[in-house]
């Protein structure tokens, strides 16, 4: 369960955002990986053409995964990954090698992606030389059904999704919204049941000389559906960034965790069949990107404070892996 977003500035800059819901803790940190590093917690080595910035795991006190959950490049290409259940097709590590593609595992393609291609139309072309097999991060089948978002600097958008045998289907996403299964183009179709909403209110209506008042202010969005499934929150996120207010680069960061902010999951409310201590989906984080400055912005579940971490040139051209440790704990302002 994610919500991830693109959006555009007054002033033309382009950021991507995206909901991180998970019913697993992680020890989330900020992470640059470098440009010319050798990845070798993976099927097969490879070596980072850019540099990366992005939200990071720990694995211990000292090291940290050798990927991202979601970033942007020194190009300014970010990228985001998301649950896909039930409609991700990935192959054996031998079917892949016998094709003559690169072997990944789903939570390591959006860091392949960011740290090999400049923008959207380079992704298109390279993901045809890899494909995701069936594996998760402990080495054993099945792999984490996922599928991802690709926003580039002149704001193009794509998503990309792992439907059929040895590769991608890739849809344009003119509205700038993915959440999670079905695949991307039923979420588009459904769109046409919710368009009469609208961000004006609803007038009276008249039965002969009787008035009927309207349910006031909002009633122009009555429908609009509420709950945390992956349709709902699609059909919400979409109409947000319809309606709301464009804004310029000083207000689109809080404008976007606004938006964001509708998908947000409190412990609790979602509960799974799953054993004790895994069994709360909840929002373990919100990110957004400024891909124009190649910037993060954090919000955390216990710490509303927005941290953010900038692309520095400096650590792109180092041979090891910049931590950014996050402020875990809730910070208060006192004026008084």
């Amino acid at each position: 369960m994610c919500t991830g977003i693109s959006l555009k500035s007054l002033e033309g800059s382009h950021y991507l955002g995206r909901t991180q819901e998970y019913n697993i803790e992680f020890d989330y940190v900020g992470v640059q990986i470098p440009k010319n590093f050798n990845i070798t917690e993976s099927i097969e080595k490879w070596q980072t053409l850019y540099s990366v910035l992005g939200m990071g795991i720990k694995e211990n006190q000292q090291t940290v995964a050798q990927s991202v959950v979601d970033g942007v490049n020194e190009w300014g290409l970010g990228g985001i990954t998301q649950y896909f259940a039930e409609f991700n097709q990935y192959s054996t590590v031998e079917e892949i090698k016998k094709a003559g593609k690169l072997p990944l595992i789903a939570e390591q393609f959006v860091c392949w992606v960011l740290a090999n291609c400049k923008d959207t139309q380079e992704v298109e072309e390279k993901i045809s030389t890899v494909a995701i097999a069936d594996l998760s991060m402990n080495g054993k089948a099945p792999g984490l059904p996922q599928h991802f978002m690709f926003t580039d600097a002149v704001g193009r958008t794509i998503v990309v999704e792992p439907s059929i045998k040895l590769g991608f289907v890739v849809y344009e996403n003119p509205i700038g919204v993915m959440t999670n299964s079905p695949k991307f183009d039923w979420h588009m179709t459904n769109l046409e049941n919710y368009t009469g909403l609208s961000d004006v209110n609803v007038k009276d209506a008249m039965f002969h000389d009787h008035k009927v008042l309207s349910a006031g202010k909002g009633s122009g969005m009555h429908g609009i559906p509420g709950d945390y499934t992956a349709t709902s929150r699609f059909v919400r996120a979409a109409y947000l960034l319809k309606f709301s207010d464009p804004v310029g680069e000083n207000a689109i960061i809080n404008k976007a965790f606004h938006i964001l902010s509708t998908s947000d999951i409190v412990k609790g409310v979602v509960k799974l069949d799953e054993p004790k201590g895994e069994d709360r989906q909840y929002t373990q984080y919100t990110s957004i990107y400024d891909l124009s400055k190649r910037q993060m912005y954090v919000k955390l579940y216990d710490n509303f404070t927005i941290q953010t971490i900038h692309f520095d040139e400096t650590v792109g051209n180092d041979d090891q892996i910049k931590i950014y440790e996050l402020v875990k704990t809730p910070q208060y302002e006192a004026l008084n």
